[in-house]
């Protein structure tokens, strides 16, 4: 009955060790398996990532379009505003060559009061002269606006008087 036992126990012991191992084979499937899985996991994040960058490439592209088009406006605005620089400033020197005539006409007067007016006159010809010089750098400044009625505002008072003077 020991042998017997014996025997029975080994079986048992050979039973049991056998069903807890695996087969090599089946161990490498396994392994295979879980490795497919995990290439398909790593593509699916691979292609996940690329659509991702793909999103951003056209992101990017765009926004490089957008800054292209502002860029052109604002080559446009400042080259309208070179012009519009330009035809202020030969307006204004118009308007100087007129008061000019005006004050030499007044001077090539016989009375001393009209050549006392003239003097005057041409002192804030003068000033309004200089300040017209000054328009050229001034028009980007943020009170472009202010200097140009303030400019407008002394060119009809000198207008006006140069007027009065010549009547």
């Amino acid at each position: 009955m020991r042998k017997s036992m014996l025997w029975c126990s080994l079986i048992s012991a050979a039973l049991l060790g056998g069903a807890c191992k695996q087969d090599p084979s089946e161990r490498a499937s396994d392994q295979v398996r879980k490795s497919v899985e995990e290439v398909r996991e790593q593509r699916e994040e691979l292609r996940s990532e690329q659509r991702d960058v793909a999103k951003e490439q056209r992101d990017v592209a765009k926004e490089q379009n957008d800054v292209t088009k502002e860029q052109r406006e604002l080559a446009k605005a400042e080259g309208e505003l070179a012009v519009a620089r330009a035809n202020y400033v030969t307006t204004t020197r118009e308007r100087l060559a007129r008061i000019d005539a005006k004050i030499n006409d007044l001077e090539a007067k016989a009375d001393a009061k009209a050549r006392d007016a003239a003097v005057g006159l041409r002192a804030r010809r003068d000033q309004l002269a200089a300040e017209v010089d000054k328009a050229g750098s001034r028009i980007d400044a943020p009170d472009w606006d202010d200097f140009r009625t303030d400019l407008d505002a002394t060119f009809k008072q000198i207008e006006k008087d140069v007027d009065r003077a010549l009547d």
